[in-house]
């Protein structure tokens, strides 16, 4: 029942995370450690970075989701660590993209045109050299030119974080490796909140959810790691 609720709540990355927890509840009764589709594959992790062929790409980082109707319990962590990112990144010449979510609907309870909580957090405001793109759904590919302003600087690699893990970041990171750009989800430079169970089933919180949403995309999508491991990969120029 545990993993049939957690199916229910996520959506589809939860579904892999509920598969996964049946997996490795066998596995380990088996006497075998699960393992992922990139450990499969063979898919090694990243040993170096070209700066002109990477981006950083942080998602969703507003004001709505520290002050507004979507506060995240880990927002003010994961934004310090993106700004860190984010610094990082300009000194060692990766390029910078804030995706912002600005809805479509006048009178949209949230991400609304024009207010406070739509706008960025002070924290990661937009330097001159840095690409702002806004998005009025999904993640950092959906209905935007992302992948052609990325194709067009010759880009092929991508880092992300953002808010929230399950939602746009899990997007973004799913669509980059299935446009074929290597990934990277920054850990720490994400948070997610709790959520209500579907019908009469219970809800998962905030820990939980941020844990499976890492998990299910380490599995195929990405490779995860935290801000400091991001950050020692030799870059160069």
């Amino acid at each position: 029942m545990k993993a049939r609720n957690w199916m229910q709540v996520g959506g589809v990355m939860l579904t892999v995370w509920g598969t996964s927890t049946m997996l490795y509840t066998e596995a380990t009764r088996a006497g075998q450690e699960p393992t992922t589709l990139r450990a499969l594959y063979g898919l090694p992790r990243p040993l170096s970075l070209g700066a002109p062929r990477t981006a950083l790409v942080l998602v969703d980082f507003q004001n709505e989701f520290v002050e507004g109707k979507l506060p995240l319990p880990e927002a003010r962590p994961a934004i310090r660590r993106a700004a860190e990112l984010a610094a990082w990144g300009r000194r060692v010449g990766i390029l910078v993209v804030l995706v912002q979510n600005v809805a479509t609907r006048p009178t949209s309870p949230v991400f609304a045109v024009g207010s406070r909580t739509t706008e960025l957090v002070p924290e990661l405001a937009p330097h001159a050299e840095d690409l702002v793109l806004q998005k009025s759904t999904g993640g950092g590919f959906t209905r935007t030119t992302l992948d052609a302003e990325l194709r067009a600087r010759n880009i092929d690699a991508v880092i992300v974080g953002g808010f929230m893990t399950h939602l746009a970041v899990a997007i973004t990171a799913s669509d980059a490796a299935v446009l074929g750009y290597r990934v990277i989800v920054a850990s720490d430079a994400t948070a997610t909140r709790a959520l209500p169970g579907a019908g009469d089933e219970r809800g998962v919180d905030a820990n939980a959810l941020q844990r499976a949403a890492l998990d299910a995309m380490a599995d195929r999508a990405a490779d995860v790691m935290p801000c400091h491991a991001v950050m020692a990969i030799p870059v160069t120029r």
